[in-house]
């Protein structure tokens, strides 16, 4: 014997299918964006470089290498990611405007993996910037030390050059700039 149910409750069934098809194509409006300020303009002054290579630290270390130009990538890198996400726009005028300003404050390679004969396999990228943004006004809105970070392997299939790799870690150190900015969580 076939069960019939109550018509009442067919249409109840239909109209709930309905009411959640259009909240699933509407969306509820929640956003990812956990804070955004009352300016809509941001000026970025360009990068600054603060790193000693005559330091102790780095006269004895076997990496004492630098990357020239630095901080003109990460200046252009930082005014395009602002530019792809859309909700600060860089300008030049500093009236109403937020202002951003980054120090490059370290740059490190560290050796991650080595072969079986003692050679360099793997190696990590570190840049440490610390960032302040700062309304109109000066009042700092914001200030803390953002470390952008990349690995690469020096042999085998998936090996890059470490200048490759400096572009993975300058576009990765403006990235997490960007979202300091935006996210505030």
């Amino acid at each position: 014997m076939k069960r019939r149910y109550p018509f009442w409750r067919n249409i109840s069934i239909c109209c709930l299918l309905c009411v959640a098809c259009c909240l699933y194509l509407c969306g509820c409006g929640y956003t990812t964006r956990g804070f955004l300020y009352e300016e809509d303009e941001i000026v970025i002054i360009p990068v600054v470089n603060k790193i000693n290579i005559t330091s102790e630290g780095r006269r004895f270390s076997q990496y004492t290498t630098f990357p020239i130009l630095l901080e003109k990538q990460l200046t252009n890198a930082l005014i395009n990611k602002f530019n792809i996400d859309g909700h600060l726009k860089v300008t030049r005028r500093k009236e109403e405007a937020l202002e951003l300003l980054c120090t490059i404050t370290d740059y490190r390679r560290e050796t991650l993996r080595y072969t079986d004969s003692d050679d360099v396999k793997e190696q990590r990228l570190r840049l440490h910037v610390h960032m302040k943004l700062s309304d109109f006004d000066g009042e700092i809105l914001q200030e803390k030390n953002v470390v952008g970070e990349t690995e690469f392997f020096l042999s085998g299939p998936h090996s890059k050059s470490e200048a490759a790799a400096q572009v993975e870690l300058v576009d990765d150190a403006a990235r997490r700039i960007v979202e300091a900015v935006i996210e505030e969580w």
